[in-house]
């Protein structure tokens, strides 16, 4: 009787971990995760380098400003164009891990709208100005994305993640004709809000159920 009980709750955990899809994975899945951890580090990295040119620790050539502007964008489609094919063949299970799913790729899409709206305003008004704060509503919604993530998921760390974005987020529109502190609190957010729980997700994801 002992051994058919232990089987029944055994059955059970197991199901209830596919429902739920293990509390600290997120729902990205490890391929997912990673690319938000890579869009983290390289975003990170090239902000920190605009950081730097701003203070003149930086001086970089015609060539090397080229890169710094766009390199980080074409090796995050190349990850993006592997991971896409990755997660096809990736069932996504539980209603949980979808709903975050779709929160992030709702994030993405959203950002697509501001791009065009803040760049139209940008151009049309002749102040890049107004582009700087496209950065700093992506922070918000960011923000706003890991709130429902947490909602979802009832983690502590998520919760901060969630804060930290729509601080930085503040920070950064209130910080428009200061583009060295801009800067540097973009930078350090992508850093601590982007590239770390990416990275802790992936690796959790990557561990076996239990």
């Amino acid at each position: 009787m002992n051994d058919e009980l232990k089987t029944v709750r055994d059955d059970l955990a197991f199901l209830r971990a596919i429902a739920e899809g293990g509390g600290e994975r997120g729902g990205l899945g490890a391929p997912g995760a990673g690319l938000y951890g890579s869009a983290g580090l390289l975003y990170g990295a090239q902000t920190l380098g605009h950081f730097a040119q701003v203070k003149g620790v930086l001086a970089m050539p015609p060539l090397g400003n080229l890169l710094l502007g766009w390199l980080p964008t074409v090796i995050f489609l190349i990850l993006m164009t592997v991971v896409i094919v990755i997660d096809r063949k990736r069932p996504q299970v539980g209603a949980s891990n979808r709903a975050v799913s779709a929160a992030f790729s709702a994030t993405g899409l959203a950002n697509l709208a501001l791009i065009v709206i803040f760049a139209a305003a940008a151009v049309r008004n002749q102040d890049f100005k107004y582009w700087l704060f496209h950065p700093a509503v992506v922070f918000v919604v960011q923000g706003a994305v890991w709130f429902v993530v947490f909602t979802l998921r009832k983690r502590a760390w998520m919760a901060l993640v969630s804060a930290g974005w729509l601080v930085a987020g503040i920070a950064m529109g209130l910080l428009i004709d200061r583009p060295d502190l801009y800067l540097l609190i973009a930078a350090l957010g992508l850093f601590a809000f982007m590239m770390v729980p990416g990275f802790h997700m992936m690796r959790q994801a990557s561990r076996p159920a239990r």
